[in-house]
């Protein structure tokens, strides 16, 4: 296990543990500094902050931008934004309304090809958090129109999926510099995953991109080496973590399984203080 874990899901977007119980399961395995990362949304940072009181756990305030370009969704880490900022809070209100709305018509066409979930359980399934597909999967699961939680995404709703919409997004480069206006610290979340990742890059750092996720979830070794290159060569900050959202699948690492060495936080916070 690792110290650091820097990619952590809660309630409050579409992870499954709310912030308390998310501090308590990094407590127990052994992380010394966590980052709250939830989708366009930063109400479980205070929360988490106030579990970890007392506690031998620092906590990162950060948040995950999803965006849109022309090869797929590309997301975008912050860490250490003035999360309290009242402008970034209500960009961020009218991207999770945006998500309500998308999420609305995706189980309108559901129940329109007689997959019959309700969008009152969508609703409770997120709870106080911001609705989001995973609280669609899981109704889905429920009533077992789907053998897994993947197959929801890879028949139904994802972005090939026959009950997809699209909803808006910022685009990436909006998206680091929506971070960097709010102080914040942007980073290229799961890069193994974006195709073009070679040719993207150099813009990405041109717009004020400063770290990439080496050391994430799945990633084997040979991944995390040539991700590493990478950072090295873009000089970008090595980060990455679980992505834990306590969705339970095969494939779910816990938090602690992988993360960045303390160097790359030090780094980080060195760039707050420029």
């Amino acid at each position: 296990m690792v110290n650091v874990d820097l990619h952590l899901h809660t309630t409050y977007s579409d992870g499954a543990l709310t912030p308390d119980k998310l501090v308590e399961l990094a407590l127990k395995n052994n992380l010394g500094i966590i980052a709250i990362t939830d989708h366009d949304c930063t109400d479980g940072i205070d929360e988490a902050m106030l579990a970890s009181q007392g506690k031998n756990l620092t906590i990162i305030p950060g948040i995950e931008l999803n965006t849109d370009t022309d090869e797929g969704e590309i997301h975008i880490l912050g860490y250490f934004i003035d999360y309290k900022n009242k402008d970034l809070q209500k960009l961020l209100i009218e991207c999770r309304n945006n998500r309500v709305e998308r999420a609305k018509i995706m189980v309108e066409k559901l129940n329109d090809i007689g997959i019959n979930i309700q969008w009152s359980r969508v609703e409770e399934l997120a709870g106080y958090g911001a609705v989001g597909r995973p609280h669609i999967a899981k109704a889905m699961l429920e009533i077992k129109s789907i053998a897994t939680f993947q197959e929801a995404f890879d028949k139904y709703i994802g972005r090939n999926g026959i009950a997809y919409i699209e909803r808006f997004r910022l685009n990436v480069y909006d998206a680091i510099k929506t971070i960097l206006q709010y102080e914040g610290i942007p980073v290229l979340a799961h890069p193994g995953y974006i195709k073009n990742l070679h040719q993207l890059l150099p813009s990405l750092i041109k717009s004020g991109l400063k770290g990439i996720e080496v050391f994430y979830a799945n990633y084997d070794t040979n991944t995390i080496n040539g991700l590493k290159n990478i950072a090295s060569k873009y000089n970008l900050i090595p980060c990455g973590g679980s992505d834990y959202h306590g969705i339970k699948t095969k494939t779910e690492k816990l938090p602690g399984t992988l993360g960045p060495p303390i160097e790359s936080v030090n780094k980080l916070i060195e760039l707050t203080k420029k």
